[in-house]
């Protein structure tokens, strides 16, 4: 579908972007890439009040998409009770899993040798944003909301 912000990094894309997170915040504000959350991350997300208005205007206009939470956390659980993570995170690679997302925004080094782990996340394998730099993920990622608009 598109990516997920680790609640890890939120800071670093709201309310104000730092430099490493602008392209995130400029795609997702453009159209060019939406927000993916659900289950746990759902949970974490509102936590933080304005986030959680930020959050709700996001999906008011098209630009988040919520995963029915119920499959997510069966997911999550699935790969707990597996101790297939080496992090401990199940309820991002359960997202990205129900979710069909391959794009993870997170600094969490345990999380990204997750989320790039092919027997976790194959066909296609997961990458992670952690800075500008890694701006093309986007493009490769979410270039096929682009060209549905």
């Amino acid at each position: 579908m598109c990516l997920i912000i680790d609640v890890n990094v939120v800071h670093k894309f709201f309310p104000e972007p730092s430099e490493d997170f602008k392209p995130i915040h400029k795609a997702i504000d453009e159209g060019r890439a939406k927000l993916v959350y659900g289950g746990e991350l759902t949970r974490e997300y509102r936590k933080t009040a304005a986030f959680r208005r930020f959050l709700f205007r996001l999906d008011q206009q098209g630009k988040a998409r919520q995963v029915a939470d119920s499959k997510v956390d069966a997911e999550t659980k699935r790969l707990s009770e597996g101790s297939f993570c080496v992090s401990d995170d199940p309820h991002i690679i359960a997202l990205a899993r129900v979710g069909a997302v391959r794009l993870l925004c997170s600094e969490d080094e345990a999380l990204a040798t997750d989320f790039t782990n092919q027997a976790l996340l194959g066909k296609p394998r997961g990458s992670v944003y952690k800075r500008a730099e890694h701006a093309h993920l986007l493009h490769k990622h979410c270039s096929n909301l682009a060209a549905s608009r």
